[in-house]
């Protein structure tokens, strides 16, 4: 399937997508609060709503994604039940607390975490599989789950700070680190197959 969307669209819904992850690592390294970063993400966040809303080629493609990575960032979560119960500590609701200026906030931080990293790099998935037509999904999407690790990985080993915030590098926050992004990548590359292949699953006309 050749690509029908202007660039310049994907290219803002890319940016929408990877930008609450981002978002994260740029307060947990001391650059910028977490909380002069929401407003750019609503923003974002309306601009593809927009988009959604003018091409339902583009919609499909946002939606499934959108559904691909809550679903997925679940599964991520499951397989993190062992190393949390072996002294992997979960700065979730501390990012919460982040957002909300407190000290911990299960809720809002599971919140970003579902709809916002989980769900935006679902989407950010799913558009670089139309545009560059991946034919091997679920390989593609566990390469990309990789990837996204070694992105998390880098922000902890270049910033004391990123490891204070979030969590140090240890044998268990690696190992459970690659185990969760293997597994969000492998059920979101399994979950867009799941949408190429019936198109008709969760039907939006």
């Amino acid at each position: 399937m050749k690509p029908t969307i202007h660039k310049s669209i994907l290219s803002q819904i890319l940016l929408a997508g990877i930008l609450p992850v981002t978002s994260v690592a740029l307060h947990s390294m001391g650059w910028i609060s977490i909380r002069w970063m929401i407003l750019p993400n609503i923003l974002l966040l309306a601009l593809c709503a927009f988009h959604l809303l003018q091409d339902l080629k583009l919609r499909d493609l946002i939606v499934h994604g959108w559904i691909s990575g809550i679903i997925a960032v679940a599964f991520y979560d499951l397989s993190r039940i062992p190393f949390i119960y072996a002294g992997w500590d979960d700065f979730i609701p501390a990012l919460g607390g982040w957002i909300t200026n407190s000290e911990e906030n299960f809720f809002v931080g599971y919140l970003w975490r579902y709809l916002g990293n989980g769900a935006g790099l679902g989407i950010v998935f799913s558009i670089l599989s139309h545009y560059f037509n991946f034919k091997k999904l679920v390989l593609a999407g566990l390469l990309f789950g990789v990837v996204v690790c070694i992105g998390l990985e880098l922000v902890l080993i270049f910033s004391s700070s990123a490891q204070e915030m979030m969590f140090g590098i240890t044998p268990l926050t690696c190992a459970g680190g690659i185990t969760g992004h293997i597994v969000y990548g492998t059920v979101l590359g399994l979950l867009i197959h799941f949408f190429r292949k019936k198109p008709k699953a969760f039907p939006l006309k």
